[in-house]
């Protein structure tokens, strides 16, 4: 009867547990925030990206303002001019006819159109097209770099997480132990000084769990700063993965990399500008061919209506010279165009660099985290031997402090190990310039 009511009080008491919890949990209102979901709100609201968009909104007002010179110009003027004599013309065989207006109020209707320019136009236009091109493939760099940079935030505040969790375990083991040095010290079974070394450790591991706290606050708000909103308080964590995948490396990343970074594409982009550019800054020394109509109406009194009439011109010029300015235009294109070709090479370099350095990353932390987990297995039979030695009075006080540090360092080793090897995973995409947009997000661990 007793065992029966015994186990129906231990079921009634999970029961409001659960109850607690579930209604804990429904009363917070947090959602739980994913790296996925953080991703997503950097890309709505990371400033970075608002300006890259601009700089786009720009490059295409460029293209804009270029095309419109291949196009006719249309605008009315109002005109009023003021003379000291009569104008007049002479007439044969003797004599002036009158040419004008002292005063004069004239309103007009104008055309200019730029036919035939030597290709300035049409090299000036395709040059600030391939420009718009290249500035829409640093936007894409500058997704990815905002998506890396939210990603190792993530990875950081997880890490540290994890510290945490450590600091709280070690900091229970640290109190479970004090209180068996207290009990042995009230049986008159040990000294008074082991149970004062043993609240030193208390004390440091206290110490250690506010440190370990202030690392996830300052985590959250590098966060907030990668994402470009305010997350702590508002999100809840997803359990941690201390198992993340294998990632197998690829064979040709570098390769891979040199094909898919937007900066190379950019670069080369930016080179057929600035070719381009020189070529139409040469072309503008040319012949150019332009029509300029004209429709007029001209009095001595506002609003004019005494003269109407209308003209059209078609002009031919060429410029033989001009300063050199068209010559050293062109000059400065070229010197652009072979400073990025000369920049790509060192791009290659960059990132062979840094898919190398990735790759090694990647590598290290994963061996670091076979190696972690046999670590912490034996710290933690280690601690629970010394802790049982103690207790029975066949071990040392220092053996269970000193095997407490052990385990609390093997565990941070695994805790570090874990989250740089999902650091370098993202490092090694970014590298290959594959981060985020290009599909490779939704694998990862959480």
């Amino acid at each position: 009867m007793n065992r029966r009511m015994s186990m129906m009080l231990l079921l009634f008491g999970l029961s409001l547990a659960v109850i607690f919890l579930g209604r804990s949990a429904w009363a917070s209102g947090k959602s739980l925030l994913t790296l996925e979901k953080a991703l997503e709100m950097a890309d709505r609201n990371n400033p970075l990206i608002s300006a890259s968009g601009e700089r786009i909104t720009q490059a295409r007002a460029r293209l804009d303002q270029a095309s419109a010179a291949s196009l006719p110009q249309l605008g009315v003027s109002l005109l009023y001019q003021e003379v000291q004599n009569e104008p007049r013309y002479p007439v044969v065989p003797a004599g002036y006819a009158k040419a004008g207006f002292e005063s004069t109020w004239k309103a007009a209707l104008t055309l200019n159109w730029l036919l035939y320019s030597g290709g300035a136009v049409r090299l000036n236009t395709e040059s600030k097209k391939v420009a718009l091109s290249g500035v829409e493939a640093q936007e894409k760099r500058t997704r990815q770099a905002v998506d890396w940079s939210v990603t190792a935030a993530w990875y950081d505040l997880r890490r540290a997480e994890g510290k945490l969790s450590v600091a709280e375990d070690v900091l229970a083991l640290t109190k479970e132990h004090l209180q068996h040095v207290e009990a042995l010290y009230r049986n008159g079974m040990t000294a008074k000084n082991e149970v004062l070394r043993v609240q030193v450790s208390v004390s440091e591991a206290e110490l250690n769990r506010i440190r370990a706290e202030n690392a996830v606050a300052v985590g959250w708000k590098a966060l907030e700063r990668a994402v470009g909103v305010q997350l702590y308080g508002a999100f809840d964590l997803p359990p941690h993965e201390e198992r993340p995948e294998v990632y197998s490396m690829p064979q040709d990343a570098v390769s891979a990399g040199l094909a898919r970074r937007p900066e190379m594409e950019a670069l080369d982009l930016a080179a057929r500008s600035a070719s381009l550019a020189s070529q139409a800054a040469n072309a503008q020394g040319g012949p150019q061919i332009a029509l300029v109509g004209e429709v007029y109406a001209a009095d001595d009194e506002f609003f004019p209506q005494k003269q109407n009439d209308w003209k059209v011109t078609l002009l031919a010029s060429w410029s033989f010279f001009d300063g050199g300015a068209s010559s050293a235009r062109a000059r400065e294109a070229r010197a652009a165009a072979e400073e990025f070709l000369f920049r790509m090479e060192d791009m290659k370099r960059q990132i062979e660099l840094e898919i190398s350095v990735a790759r090694l990353n990647c590598e290290s932390s994963l061996q670091r985290i076979s190696t972690g987990r046999t670590m912490v297995e034996s710290a933690e039979e280690d601690y629970r031997m010394a802790l049982r030695r103690y207790t029975a009075q066949v071990g040392t006080n220092i053996d269970v402090l000193d095997a407490r540090v052990a385990l609390s360092n093997a565990r941070n080793q695994l805790v570090e190990s874990v989250y740089d090897s999902l650091k370098a995973r993202a490092e090694m995409e970014y590298a290959m310039g594959v981060i985020g947009s290009d599909g490779k997000t939704e694998d990862r661990p959480k």
